[in-house]
């Protein structure tokens, strides 16, 4: 989930407006930026910042530096909500870890674009509404670019992938041709990817 995570900070900015916006979207990607470093040096990069015991540590920490610097014990709940809601978006457009050793789920709607973008735009714009109503100045322009760049994460995804537009399978393929042609979707099953099976 991309933009999703980012309505989800809004609605915890709703919730607590002396929080800073800046806290909470750390809070809300804060997975992916523990992912991304992970990256270098394990193959389970995934496991240990996704599955569920990695987000609930995440989240706790999250929490306590805000407790740490002052903070509410509230707000510091709202954070760590924040967080903790991170693994059902991504479960909702991916496949993510339970555990360090358990099984994989998810519904990979990011076969589905249509889908994921009115989920993922859907959170990100009531969000948004909440905010506002709540009196936080989250300017239109916002709006525009988180839908841009949604819709951009999701054309770089389908370069060259399957997915789904209703009950049809396409696969597009920009170096041959702009337009999507008809395809026989290859079954993916939800699982840890290949080496560990390694991350994705």
């Amino acid at each position: 989930m991309v933009v999703g995570h980012f309505g989800i900070a809004q609605f915890g900015k709703a919730a607590r407006r002396e929080l800073p916006l800046a806290w909470l979207i750390v809070a809300a990607y804060l997975p992916d930026i523990v992912r991304e470093p992970a990256t270098l040096v394990t193959t389970r990069h995934e496991v240990l910042s996704h599955s569920l015991p990695a987000v609930a540590v995440l989240a706790l920490a999250v929490a306590a530096l805000w407790r740490l610097r002052g903070g509410t014990l509230a707000a510091a709940g709202v954070l760590a909500l924040v967080c903790l809601l991170h693994w059902p978006a991504d479960v909702f457009t991916g496949c993510k870890p339970t555990t360090f050793h358990g099984p994989w789920v998810g519904l990979i709607s990011y076969r589905r674009p249509i889908n994921d973008l009115l989920v993922e735009g859907a959170i990100f714009l009531g969000g948004w509404l909440v905010a506002r109503r709540r009196g936080v100045a989250i300017g239109r322009g916002w709006l525009a670019l988180g839908f841009a760049v949604q819709v951009v994460f999701l054309l770089s995804m389908y370069a060259g992938a399957e997915f789904f537009i209703g009950k049809h399978e396409w696969m597009w393929e920009p170096s041959v041709s702009l337009v999507p042609r008809p395809h026989v979707l290859e079954k993916t099953p939800c699982g840890p990817p290949t080496p560990l099976r390694s991350s994705g």
